[in-house]
């Protein structure tokens, strides 16, 4: 009996196994496509978020690429703001190959699970469109005060980029 025993607690570690195996795939699949490598006719639209001790600001982004990689940025006024309607566009940005470069990089990053321990804190969701449907979405929080990195495209820089534009 306990030869039995053991098999089927072989037989069960190893389905435990392939059934994580396979979640994680699942998962990894769920991944929205780096900005470099946006198919044509798809969108990435994210929620940024950043606050901290003197600041809070939020936006939501819309990337494009079509012959060029463009976003669209409107910025959400906090609902006590005295503004009927509390998103303004702010307008459309051609972005640079090395924007996008950095945004990958970006993007990477916030995967990699940045730590914590800072009183600014960003939050970031971000999903995938094709033919108006969700293919895949992700979220991430990044509180690492890691504003220092100048390989990374800063979603804060390409607002300040198109608000001096004006």
């Amino acid at each position: 009996m306990v030869r039995k025993t053991g098999m089927y607690t072989h037989r069960i570690i190893l389905l435990t196994l392939a059934s994580v195996c396979f979640l994680t795939r699942a998962i990894a699949a769920d991944h929205v496509a780096t900005f470099s490598g946006l198919p044509k006719g798809d969108e990435l639209q994210m929620t940024f978020t950043t606050s901290g001790c003197f600041h809070y600001a939020s936006y939501e982004l819309t990337f494009r690429h079509p012959a060029e990689t463009t976003v669209n940025i409107v910025q959400i006024e906090p609902e006590w703001s005295q503004n009927p309607s509390n998103h303004i566009t702010l307008g459309e940005l051609s972005l640079t190959k090395a924007d996008v470069e950095g945004l990958d990089r970006l993007l990477q990053f916030y995967r990699s699970g940045p730590g914590k321990g800072c009183t600014t804190v960003d939050k970031i969701s971000i999903s995938q469109h094709h033919d108006g449907k969700i293919t895949a979405t992700e979220q991430f929080i990044d509180g690492s005060c890691s504003y220092d990195r100048k390989e990374l495209t800063r979603i804060t820089a390409l607002v300040d980029k198109l608000t001096k534009k004006k």
